[in-house]
């Protein structure tokens, strides 16, 4: 495995994204995807949900999956050795997120954090992108 450590501030093709994963949710992530030699990367995104109203999303994706995503709809990036798509439209609600990967006990669980939102439901698990 290479070793190609980016900083931060990801930028492609006048697309500036500035994100921050941890090195326990880079290790998970990098083991996730090589469960699976189809798996090439990863999706992030934000989908309606919870009672704040939005969700992070994160799902494993596959070289057809890129290959359908590689337009103008679209930002690939990398990051520590992971690919990484995510929707133009969802670039400014990604934008300054933190990804981290918590084990406790027997629970393992990723959370996602962005200060620029700070209006989260009762459990934490969605997000509001209004001002307060």
């Amino acid at each position: 495995m290479k070793n190609n450590k980016m900083n931060n501030s990801i930028s492609n093709k006048n697309q500036y994204i500035n994100i921050n994963i941890t090195k326990s949710a880079v290790k998970q992530i990098l083991f996730l995807i090589n469960l699976n030699s189809e798996n090439k990367g990863i999706k992030l995104g934000i989908k309606k949900s919870g009672c704040a109203g939005f969700r992070y999303t994160m799902k494993l994706v596959q070289d057809t999956e890129i290959k359908n995503k590689t337009n103008d709809n679209y930002v690939l990036f990398s990051y520590e050795d992971i690919l990484i798509i995510i929707k133009k439209k969802d670039r400014l609600c990604l934008d300054g997120i933190k990804i981290d990967f918590i084990k406790d006990n027997i629970n393992e669980i990723f959370k996602f954090h962005n200060s620029k939102f700070q209006k989260f439901c009762g459990c934490g698990s969605s997000f509001s992108t209004d001002p307060e």
